[in-house]
């Protein structure tokens, strides 16, 4: 058994499987609800740590995005990405180029973060029911000090398939693009899709058109073509579902791995629509109520509106 202290809890690796278990007893503490002055809003009822970045408004006064360290941390390396001075801000309305601005704040802590970092994981909690302790608009950023095992099972499978002569990404895609029946939206840069085997329904997820590890590298234009897919998909998810609780995560190439020739970034959107019972549990299986090609079908009916 390994055990090592951190950041005032403790990480725990499983002597059989390997898997790292964060034991954090600190952030049983966070506040949850919207009782009293919110501490993201700007004025009197701001209450936050020190910012380690932000980008100025539109005009040059204030702050359109800001970051700041997570008061109930999992790590020396943990931020929240306040991502409007907007209490009621949203990707759903927001327009492009606010969404292309919380992007580039993500690119931006990413690069920050992960200089004594194993692997850099940034991630949106939208709703209870996936685990977000505050309304206002927001995103988190965590660097963590080992690699997962998912991480290292994946890097090895992904290695694994670069001697056929492409990415498993780059063939994928392609494949995906040949059959259509998954696909709710393309880009000019990227394209939406829902997995062939979802991990929850409704799971939908962006690929770059033309892959490569990093996602802090991405090119401002292409990141503006993520931007405007990721609002529409997340309106087209709302317009079905009714807002419903989501966890996005951004799927990148872990530290010292950015310029690997067989990784490729992504970004997934997960609907928290169901709670994982007993099977699921016991064997690790997700079990999904709606197939990929009706999700895609109903998704992409509602972004061909949008766009």
């Amino acid at each position: 058994m390994t055990a090592q202290r951190w950041h005032g809890g403790e990480l725990r690796q499983d002597g059989l499987t390997g898997d790292w278990v964060v034991l954090a007893p600190g952030r049983a503490t966070r506040p949850h609800g919207t009782d009293g002055p919110c501490p993201f809003c700007p004025g009197a009822g701001e209450d936050t740590p020190p910012e380690t970045w932000r980008l100025p408004g539109p005009d040059g006064s204030g702050w359109q995005v800001r970051s700041v360290p997570n008061r109930y941390a999992l790590s020396d390396r943990h931020e929240v990405i306040i991502e409007s001075p907007d209490h009621e801000w949203d990707f759903r309305t927001a327009t492009d180029a606010e969404a292309e601005a919380v992007l580039h704040a993500w690119q931006q802590r990413h690069l920050a973060l992960r200089k004594a970092a194993a692997q850099v994981v940034i991630f949106r909690n939208h709703g209870l029911a996936a685990g977000t302790s505050r309304p206002h608009p927001h995103s988190q950023i965590a660097g963590l000090p080992v690699l997962s095992q998912p991480a290292r099972r994946e890097l090895e499978l992904l290695r694994d398939h670069q001697p056929r002569g492409h990415r498993y990404a780059e063939d994928q895609l392609a494949g995906e693009l040949a059959a259509g029946t998954r696909i709710v939206h393309t880009g000019p840069h990227s394209v939406a899709l829902t997995p062939f085997a979802p991990n929850t329904a409704f799971e939908v997820r962006i690929v770059p058109r033309a892959c490569q590890a990093d996602f802090a590298a991405v090119p401002r234009a292409e990141l503006a073509d993520v931007a405007r897919t990721l609002r529409m998909l997340l309106q087209a998810l709302d317009g079905e579902l009714g807002d419903p609780a989501y966890n996005l995560v951004v799927e990148t190439a872990p530290t010292g791995w950015e310029r690997a020739p067989f990784l490729s970034w992504s970004m997934r959107v997960l609907p928290r629509l169901e709670i994982a019972a007993g099977l699921e549990l016991a064997t690790g299986i997700p079990v999904v109520t709606a197939t990929p090609e009706d999700t895609a079908s109903a998704l992409r009916a509602r972004v061909g509106a949008l766009a």
